[in-house]
């Protein structure tokens, strides 16, 4: 009985000690699993907050100069074309005072690329202004033709003849417009535009610098349906007002010169029968091609 008693107690120190030992390594794994889930926890978590702080950043970035550039191109351009004009003007006087002279030459060039007049609007609405300052800084000289001494040349594109006058007086005080081949500087072929703002557009009324005689239209078509043009003492109806549009062609800037009254083109005709000279006109039709209409004005 003894044998059998001791027997059974060792049998049972030995489950337990199996119990025990099972126990301990069940706790050891246990332990590993939460240790090793909580490190990847841990990573994973800096790991989002790193992503998630970059992300800010990214998202929280200044827009680049070019984007700001535009914008403000953009800007501008939009108060011209929407003709909103004491905004422009506003709008220009704080870029040049911010050193964007480039920014107010990139809204012109995209108004010359249009063939858009209203560039000549915009820079007399700022010479007007009293920011004439900014015009002589940023644009060309041939959009400043309105200023009081600024004269210009005016030469015909596919001759290369400047605009004149004749000599003669007509039986009703008239002169003929005429081509001349010589263009050199002088005082026969320097002209002066003289800006009215009519309606809500600006105009022009051009008069040689020798003489207070006015570029206008005879008021008869010809046999090819032109109307020739003179200089002349009156100056009071739409036929002595011009609108002034510019045009890119192959890398120049060029300029359409368009009566008001009869929405004609000026140009020079072909013969130079007229003592050598060419004869000027109004084009029968609207033919915008500047290899035969367009025009340098070249300021001096």
């Amino acid at each position: 009985m003894e044998l059998k008693g001791v027997v059974l107690l060792m049998c049972v120190l030995a489950v337990s000690a199996n119990s025990i030992v099972k126990e301990a390594t069940d706790n050891i794994a246990a332990v590993e699993t939460v240790d090793s889930a909580s490190v990847v926890s841990t990573v994973d978590s800096v790991s989002a907050e790193a992503t998630v702080t970059l992300d800010n950043t990214t998202s929280n970035q200044s827009p680049s100069m070019s984007v700001i550039s535009k914008q403000r191109e953009n800007k501008l351009y939009n108060f011209i074309v929407a003709r909103k004009f004491d905004e422009a003007v506003e709008n220009t006087i704080s870029l040049y005072g911010a050193g964007g002279c480039n920014i107010i030459e990139q809204v012109i060039e995209r108004l010359f690329d249009e063939g858009q007049s209203i560039v000549f609007d915009y820079s007399y609405k700022l010479s007007i202004a009293g920011a004439r300052y900014v015009a002589r800084s940023c644009f060309p000289a041939a959009i400043r033709i309105h200023e009081s001494l600024v004269f210009a040349k005016v030469i015909n594109k596919r001759d290369g003849y400047a605009l004149t006058y004749s000599r003669r007086v007509d039986s009703d005080g008239d002169r003929r417009i005429l081509g001349d081949r010589n263009t050199q500087n002088r005082m026969d072929i320097t002209w002066w535009f003289v800006p009215y703002w009519l309606g809500d557009r600006l105009y022009f009324e051009m008069r040689p610098l020798r003489m207070a005689m006015f570029l206008k239209l005879g008021n008869t078509r010809d046999e090819d349906d032109d109307h020739t043009a003179y200089i002349s003492d009156d100056h009071a109806t739409n036929r002595h007002f011009w609108t002034i549009q510019p045009v890119k062609h192959n890398g120049e800037l060029l300029f359409y010169i368009i009566n008001r009254e009869y929405d004609e083109l000026l140009k020079f005709g072909q013969s130079t029968k007229y003592d050598g000279y060419r004869i000027g006109y109004g084009h029968s039709t609207r033919d915008f091609n500047p290899n035969k209409f367009s025009w340098y004005i070249d300021v001096i």
